[in-house]
């Protein structure tokens, strides 16, 4: 698939900007602003402070899934990685440059492509794995507490279900390292001929690396995946805290239950928006999700301050860091990942 990313992030800028100006300016009270006591710089310092954490602790998780796989990189370089794949989900389509740039810079640090393409899809599910603790905790725990309107529910539930098969298939790679493998086995045998065999072949040796990278990881024992899955729950407790950390900066003080499941039911609608960075749509939903919740005169400026700190400064660190990913030099550590293999 070959996308244009610079298409992709005109759009995505464009239509951001547009729509969150039509939402200050048709939502922004300057009057009742004074009397909501506007931008508390400590707050505003301290969501930047938790975006810089956030952005830590993934770096982190990067590290030792890729270390896990035998792989060694550094938390400086899981940091770079983690900004220029949020770039390349940001400027592509439902988020799709995500996982191929993922797999593309663990095999530029070092990692074989099968190892690589098994970590980015590792950290793909423990991801959902800590979503679906979300789901059942909205299902089961918050449905008396929040409620989203009829519409939204019924969205919400045909969203989990597709959530709950991706997960389901992911979960099979996982746990189930030679798939790969037996499915380019049953392939026939008169297709090994010409170019196309020559990509068989090669398929076939990237998915006997995939299964070696999955039993080098479960081979580690579970101290290290339970790691893993902390530095991802405390990277979206991080992230989602964000919520009422820029509400209280802003001068008004919100539920942060129900801004939090607001916003984690508009991150699970995220990949089902066919818009490079969700923007326009993400906007115009967070204007109706957060009725209620936050006050018509702050909703614009609120909704701005979210994008600011979740889309374009990621965006503009993202595209720093994609940058000097593509123009540094790989790394050759592979003789170390096959030592380990073996």
């Amino acid at each position: 698939m070959h996308f244009n990313w610079r298409r992709g992030l005109g759009i995505s800028l464009s239509l951001s900007v547009v729509v969150a100006i039509i939402l200050i300016w048709k939502t922004l009270d300057l009057k009742a602003l004074k009397n909501l006591g506007l931008l508390e710089s400590g707050f505003l310092a301290l969501a930047v402070a938790m975006l810089l954490a956030a952005i830590g602790i993934e770096g982190r998780r990067i590290c030792l899934v890729a270390n896990a796989m035998g792989g060694k990189i550094c938390w400086f370089r899981g940091c770079a990685i983690f900004l220029s794949c949020t770039f390349a989900q940001l400027v592509t389509p439902m988020g799709m440059g995500e996982i191929p740039a993922l797999a593309y810079l663990y095999n530029k640090s070092g990692l074989r492509l099968g190892a690589s393409l098994a970590a980015a899809i590792v950290r793909n599910f423990i991801t959902k794995l800590v979503y679906s603790a979300g789901v059942v905790w909205l299902f089961v725990y918050a449905r008396g507490r929040v409620q989203f309107g009829p519409v939204t529910n019924e969205l919400f539930t045909l969203i989990a279900l597709v959530f709950a098969a991706t997960l389901f298939i992911n979960a099979a790679y996982v746990l189930f390292p030679n798939i790969l493998e037996k499915i380019f086995a049953r392939l026939p045998r008169r297709w090994r001929k010409g170019k196309f065999g020559q990509w068989q072949q090669r398929l076939e040796v990237e998915a006997s690396e995939f299964a070696i990278g999955l039993k080098i990881m479960w081979a580690k024992g579970p101290w290290l995946l339970l790691r893993i899955i902390t530095l991802s729950l405390l990277f979206w407790i991080t992230w989602f805290g964000l919520l009422p950390v820029l509400a209280r900066g802003l001068g008004v003080i919100a539920d942060p239950v129900s801004m939090v499941s607001r916003q984690f039911v508009l991150t699970l609608a995220l990949p089902f928006i066919p818009v490079p960075g969700a923007s326009g749509a993400l906007e115009l939903a967070m204007a109706g999700m957060y009725q209620g919740v936050m006050p018509k005169a702050v909703l614009g400026l609120f909704i701005l301050c979210w994008r600011l700190f979740t889309y374009f400064l990621l965006l503009i660190l993202g595209g720093i860091s994609a940058l000097g990913s593509l123009w540094g030099s790989p790394r050759a550590n592979e003789e170390a990942f096959g030592s380990q293999a073996n």
